[in-house]
């Protein structure tokens, strides 16, 4: 009776361990690709939002270790201002660089939405059509 409880404590701790170890690798690993249309800019100084959505594949706890992006307009329009956030407040500035990545997001939650801000300044010219902005989350 001792050798079966106490093999029974084994399995069980080994089981434990073996889920642990299967959900921290999927926690670790992995990385999702959205894209969203950009809107037609009509109006210098107005900020425009494009939402980039999140796959419902992604889990919560998963920790951004990079992002890539990549967006385009029609034409490359003077005085056109692109952000790229994940809130109000954690923002890079994409405006030169229609392709690239970067670890500013690392250690953000990959579960939180990222959006494309566009601005044309009053020195821009409008109309300016958006085409496609396209980020990739990796954790």
């Amino acid at each position: 009776m001792k050798n079966y409880k106490k093999l029974k404590g084994i399995i069980t701790s080994a089981v434990f361990a073996s889920i642990a170890v299967l959900c921290s690798q999927q926690a670790m690993a992995g990385s999702y690709t959205s894209s969203v249309n950009l809107p037609v800019l009509h109006s210098k100084g107005y900020v425009y939002t494009a939402r980039v959505p999140v796959p419902a594949s992604v889990r919560a706890g998963q920790i951004i270790q990079n992002v890539s992006w990549n967006w385009n307009v029609q034409g490359w329009p003077r005085g056109l201002q692109v952000q790229l956030c994940q809130a109000a407040h954690r923002c890079i500035d994409v405006s030169r660089n229609r392709v690239g990545s970067t670890p500013a997001f690392k250690n953000l939650l990959a579960k939180q939405p990222f959006y494309f801000e566009l601005k044309l300044s009053p020195s821009g010219t409008a109309p300016v059509a958006g085409h496609v902005g396209r980020i990739t989350v990796d954790w």
